[in-house]
């Protein structure tokens, strides 16, 4: 019975200290970011990853879902005028990424539209549950301080990269994978090379992402009507 006790406790130590660096380096990002009222809009779950990585409030609907690359070109283009629409549902099968979709098991996740772009809600069980985190979050947006984070991921093109770094909107960057970059808005993500792009971007955040340069950035106003 000692044995057991001593075992649960010595693991749980051998937990703590394994966990030490990641918890140092994130106490040291959360001293250092200044502002603390920036709306990341991201292409999936990576806004939601960075609030809870810096134990803030969800100031962006963006998390528990994805875009594919091309919707979210689109979204983030006329940012203001997707999020005043009303969020509505269809059939996976009514999905212009069906086929993509299904090779990825995902016919069973909601998929939400705004006009022509759609979200796939892929941590939420039901539209109803959604719909609510949607609502809620979009309200909390700041459009005096944007952040657009992108990821050459989820049938992202180089049509799509030209196309955000050329949306003309400083505070703005894109992860990608290989080298060397090519864009003015692109920021290296450490992962293996895959020629479809990045396989997960949210995961702990590696150590050549400069989390504190990217958001103490100078705020920037997201425009009226629009970045197109």
């Amino acid at each position: 019975m000692k044995g057991s006790y001593l075992n649960r406790k010595l693991k749980r130590l051998r937990t703590w200290f394994c966990g030490l660096p990641f918890e140092i380096k994130r106490l040291s990002v959360k001293l250092l970011v200044r502002k603390k009222d920036f709306s990341v809009i991201s292409n999936n779950c990576w806004a939601g990853r960075l609030y809870q990585y810096l134990d803030m409030p969800y100031l962006s609907p963006t998390a528990g879902l994805y875009f594919f690359a091309p919707d979210y070109i689109k979204f983030v283009s006329d940012l203001k005028r997707y999020l005043e629409m009303p969020l509505e549902f269809i059939e996976v099968k009514n999905s212009k990424y069906y086929e993509e979709l299904k090779k990825r098991n995902q016919t069973e996740k909601p998929i939400g539209v705004l006009d022509d772009v759609e979200i796939v809600f892929l941590h939420y069980k039901t539209r109803e549950e959604a719909k609510e985190k949607w609502e809620r979050r979009k309200a909390r947006v700041n459009f005096d301080h944007i952040i657009l984070k992108f990821s050459r991921m989820d049938l992202c093109s180089e049509k799509e990269l030209e196309e955000f770094d050329s949306l003309p909107f400083s505070n703005k960057f894109v992860l990608n994978n290989r080298l060397p970059l090519k864009y003015k808005s692109e920021v290296y993500w450490q992962e293996e090379w895959n020629e479809s792009g990045i396989s997960r971007d949210t995961t702990p955040f590696p150590g050549n992402l400069n989390l504190r340069k990217l958001l103490n950035k100078e705020s920037e106003k997201y425009p009226e009507n629009g970045l197109v």
